[in-house]
C-alpha cells in the first residue's frame, strides 16, 4: 500500500507511527483521490476526525483526515495544507455523514469555509462577529479585557487562589477537631467505667 502512495501520488511522505497508525503528507489537489482510495480499496470507511493546526508562519492550515478501517484496527491520517487566507476547503460531508458537524467546528473555529456542507451555521459561539479564536493571532486576553464583564462588586466574586487556601484550612480544621474528639472520647471510656464500676 504505501508503496502505491508514494508511486502513485508522488509524495515521500509516507511514515509509520505505529503498527496500526500510518501518516501520509499530499497535495490538497490529490487528497480526495488518496481518501477514496483507502476507501474503496482498503477497507477505510470511517472518518473519525478532521483537525486542524495553524501554521501562521508559513500561511498554511494543516487539515488532517484520519480514517479507520471497519475493524477499528487501523488508522490512517492524512495531511494537507491549505492558505490560511481566504481558507476553504472542498466538503467530506457526502461521502462523510459526520464530515459535516467536525467541517461546522473548523469554520467556526479557525474561520475555514468547506465549499458544498449547506451547515455551517455557529456551533458553540454564539452571535460571534470577531476573528475565529483558535486563529494564533487571536489575542484571547484582550478580548477579555475588552469584551468581557468582570464579577467586581458581585456577592459570588472571590480570589481563587484566596477561597481555595479558606477550604483547605476549613477541612484541616474540621479534621482536627474530629481527631481531638476521637482522643477525648477514648480518654473518657475510662473514667466512665470506673464510675460504673464504684457504682456497682
Amino acid at each position: 500500500m504505501f508503496k502505491e502512495i508514494k508511486k502513485r501520488f508522488a509524495t515521500d511522505d509516507v511514515e509509520v507511527k505505529r503498527p496500526d497508525l500510518y501518516k501520509v503528507g499530499i497535495k490538497y489537489t490529490r487528497l480526495f483521490e488518496l481518501v477514496h482510495m483507502l476507501r474503496d480499496e482498503y477497507e477505510y470507511k470511517t472518518l473519525n476526525a478532521i483537525t486542524c493546526t495553524d501554521w501562521i508562519e508559513e500561511g498554511h492550515f494543516a487539515l488532517t483526515y484520519m480514517l479507520t478501517t471497519l475493524d477499528r484496527k487501523h488508522t490512517f491520517m492524512i495531511q494537507t495544507m491549505i492558505n490560511r487566507e481566504d481558507a476553504h476547503a472542498k466538503t467530506f460531508s457526502h461521502e462523510f455523514k459526520q464530515a459535516q458537524i467536525m467541517e461546522r467546528d473548523l469554520h467556526e473555529m479557525y474561520g475555514i469555509d468547506f465549499i458544498g456542507n449547506e451547515n455551517l451555521k455557529e456551533l458553540s459561539l454564539e452571535n460571534w462577529i470577531h476573528t475565529p479564536p483558535l486563529r494564533r493571532e487571536f489575542d484571547t486576553l484582550e478580548f477579555v479585557n475588552n469584551h468581557l464583564t468582570f464579577r467586581e462588586g458581585r456577592d459570588d466574586n472571590v480570589d481563587t487562589k484566596a477561597e481555595t487556601k479558606r477550604l483547605r484550612a476549613l477541612k484541616k480544621a474540621a479534621k482536627e477537631a474530629a481527631k481531638k474528639a476521637k482522643e477525648e472520647a477514648k480518654a473518657q471510656k475510662p473514667k466512665d467505667e470506673k464510675i460504673k464500676e464504684g457504682g456497682g
